[in-house]
């Protein structure tokens, strides 16, 4: 590509010539081969860049590779790139990762494709037929939590592109990353086993352990956690949780009861204490006002 963007081609093509050193033009030259050589070579795999890395112009690497890697026909190579989209599959990779792989092979099985067509219709359908195979083979190499999705997807009347079955794909892949990050969270599975239980003692309670019938004797039921009677530690609400049928305002209507009582056994105290001192005032003042009788002399 840059070769063909910079107007180069004629450095690989030989048809520039090479000027003698003594040329003005010589350096020039020099400078714009080593900068194509440059751009060949570093389009290579290191094995293959240093069986051409000395030769010192850009069209004798050129020339190398056309007789090394071209046998006059893109039959090879077009074999090996559907064999590579074929048996492409995710294994263990991210989404992104497969799916760019699988792009780059098919466009470059575009670039190769020979086939002419004319007529509009024929051209959309044949579209219409490659992009339906690339769709299977996207979807054939996804993991295993894809199942589920890839079912809907397949199922669907009008199958979608490629590039909307890698949107749905995409989105499912960000639920099972969302899912995942609760799931290692402490806090959060600790909240979710604890709701978990909660509603599965409640379900067990409607069915297995009804309410408690009143003919029974409770007094001789104690909860070692609370020290309380009336219940056990195995059917202790604080613990286990309460019930749908759990009326939760006899808890408030007893605290209150409470402080009812409380505060009528204060006031009665008081009242005590008042008849108390008033008794005390009245035979004070029957003594003539002072309450010690044996001190009458005082007053005199």
């Amino acid at each position: 590509m840059h070769i063909t963007e910079w107007e180069k081609l004629s450095y690989i093509r030989g048809k520039t010539n090479l000027p003698k050193e003594s040329e003005d033009g010589y350096e020039k030259w020099y400078a714009e081969n080593q900068k194509v050589k440059r751009w060949l070579l570093i389009s290579m795999s290191p094995e293959i860049m240093k069986r051409y890395l000395r030769l010192p112009t850009a069209q004798e690497i050129w020339s190398a590779l056309s007789k090394a890697f071209y046998d006059g026909s893109d039959e090879l190579q077009v074999f090996t790139l559907n064999q590579k989209a074929f048996t492409a599959n995710q294994n263990g990779r991210s989404l992104s990762e497969y799916y760019g792989e699988l792009t780059e092979l098919f466009c470059e099985l575009d670039h190769r494709d020979k086939v002419v067509m004319k007529d509009p219709e024929d051209i959309a359908a044949y579209r219409k037929s490659i992009e339906r195979q690339r769709v299977h083979i996207f979807l054939a190499g996804l993991g295993g939590d894809f199942e589920q999705v890839r079912g809907e997807i397949l199922r669907k009347d009008l199958l979608p592109d490629l590039e909307e079955c890698y949107a749905l794909i995409r989105r499912e892949a960000v639920r099972h990353a969302s899912m995942k990050a609760e799931s290692d969270n402490p806090d959060t599975s600790a909240m979710v086993v604890r709701q978990q239980l909660t509603r599965n003692w409640q379900d067990q309670s409607k069915t297995n352990h009804p309410k408690t019938d009143p003919n029974i004797d409770k007094s001789t039921f104690k909860c070692t956690h609370y020290n309380k009677t009336g219940h056990t530690k195995s059917r202790c609400f604080e613990i286990v949780g309460y019930p749908d049928w759990w009326d939760h305002n006899r808890d408030q209507q007893k605290k209150d009861s409470k402080k009812t009582s409380t505060a009528a056994i204060a006031k009665i105290k008081t009242e005590a204490n008042v008849d108390e001192k008033a008794s005390a005032l009245i035979a004070a003042t029957d003594y003539g006002g002072h309450p010690n009788k044996t001190d009458d002399w005082f007053w005199y």
